[in-house]
């Protein structure tokens, strides 16, 4: 699919896209209690998750009803994936915790993406691993209640073991520093307590004390990351969008955190009783900010960064080569297309900021990566340009190109 953008305005109110994170996580709990999600949004990645429960012998119907299964179990001993690294790497922990016998394996983008640090620890603990990779034969069962693990390659391991010891009645999680993408482990922790469990994370451990979880029927909250890719549109092309159903910013850096990002780099941005409100200024600031908490903003960051007036540095981005594609390299690819310059230098990438005037209107690809497109559809809408294989946002937001056009984004969609 090639999706054609001309130079048009973002103006109006948008329903963020639902959390892909939250969705996930959600659908993970209907292994302990029943669910109802209404108006589920069936984005790649969220299907990923529903098959990997069904597989565990969660009763699923019409994709929004969840029921757990008396007794939980492998049901399939043959587990394929498509592109979701959250659900595979939540998924390892929670098998190993079950025991038994199962292969997983995934399309080429998730085979090329590691699992080593889960292999290593769970390893230590009665389990067996044919291989760092995928495809992945587990065999075994989890035989000890403490489980140490390195925190640096990614944080859904971490939230994958918090399920794995309610499985298994309890225990205690130590995560060996660094610990990458904190705040998604204090998201998975919250989400427990929300539903009655006592979890409970001081430094670098986590303490795990099962309580039977309360059911749930609802819609799943707004993603701020995904959000953000409608408030960049907003200020790239001189308008405004107000972004409803989302939580209020947490106090820790996550994903949420974009909001006053975007205030510090100079735009109006602003939340309040569940909306965002954004809306353009005539220049923006450059920033220099650590993203390792919460890596999948690189991409928006990088979008404002290109147009803003000096040089901004994005710094700790290392685990941004293990995502959908090299995202280091993605973003220096399309800012380049653009006419956008960047460097990386050690652990940053430094994006020098480029008058609107200057820039071009290129064709450019995802790279199978649906935030590529995001980040691209939002520059296109200063001077043009074209997207191809656009269909890659269905991993994550599969309403993203007609959500633009109900934003009086002038899109052609081929």
């Amino acid at each position: 699919m090639i999706v054609r953008i001309y130079p048009s305005k973002i103006s109006g109110m948008i329903k963020a896209p639902q959390s892909k994170s939250v969705a996930i996580r959600l659908i993970f709990l209907s292994l302990f209690t029943r669910l109802r999600l209404r108006n589920l949004i069936l984005s790649e990645d969220v299907v990923d998750a529903i098959n990997s429960v069904r597989a565990l012998g969660v009763e699923v119907k019409d994709n929004s009803e969840f029921i757990p299964p008396k007794h939980l179990e492998i049901k399939e001993k043959y587990i394929k994936l498509k592109g979701s690294g959250t659900t595979l790497r939540m998924l390892i922990p929670i098998i190993a915790a079950i025991g038994g016998e199962v292969i997983i394996d995934a399309e080429e983008s998730l085979r090329k993406r590691p699992v080593r640090r889960v292999v290593e620890a769970l390893s230590n603990y009665g389990v067996l691993f044919s291989s760092f990779s995928l495809p992945l034969k587990i065999s075994g069962k989890i035989n000890n209640d403490r489980i140490r693990i390195y925190g640096d390659e990614s944080s859904q391991y971490i939230s994958g073991l918090i399920y794995a010891l309610h499985i298994i009645n309890g225990g205690i999680i130590e995560i060996i520093p660094p610990i990458s993408s904190l705040s998604y482990i204090l998201l998975t922790v919250d989400l427990f307590n929300r539903f009655g469990s006592d979890v409970k994370m001081v430094d670098n451990k986590i303490y795990v004390h099962p309580n039977k979880l309360s059911e749930f029927e609802g819609e799943v909250v707004g993603d701020y990351g995904l959000a953000s890719f409608y408030a960049l549109s907003a200020l790239t092309s001189g308008g405004n969008v107000t972004i409803t159903n989302l939580w209020k910013p947490e106090k820790y850096f996550g994903d949420h955190s974009i909001v006053e990002i975007f205030r510090r780099m100079g735009a109006v941005s602003e939340y309040e009783e569940n909306k965002w409100y954004v809306e353009a200024r005539e220049r923006y600031l450059p920033i220099k900010i650590d993203i390792d908490e919460a890596p999948d903003l690189a991409m928006t960051i990088a979008g404002i960064a290109a147009i803003a007036d000096g040089i901004s540095e994005i710094s700790k981005i290392e685990r941004l080569r293990i995502k959908e594609s090299d995202r280091i390299e993605s973003i220096q690819k399309t800012l380049l297309l653009y006419n956008v310059l960047s460097e990386v230098k050690n652990n940053s990438i430094f994006i020098f900021g480029t008058d609107k005037k200057l820039l071009n209107s290129p064709v450019t690809d995802c790279l199978n990566d649906h935030r590529v497109a995001m980040m691209s559809s939002a520059l296109a809408l200063i001077k043009g340009g074209a997207i191809t294989s656009a269909e890659c946002v269905n991993k994550s937001n599969p309403n993203y190109w007609q959500d633009l056009l109900s934003l009086n984004a002038k899109i052609s969609i081929e």
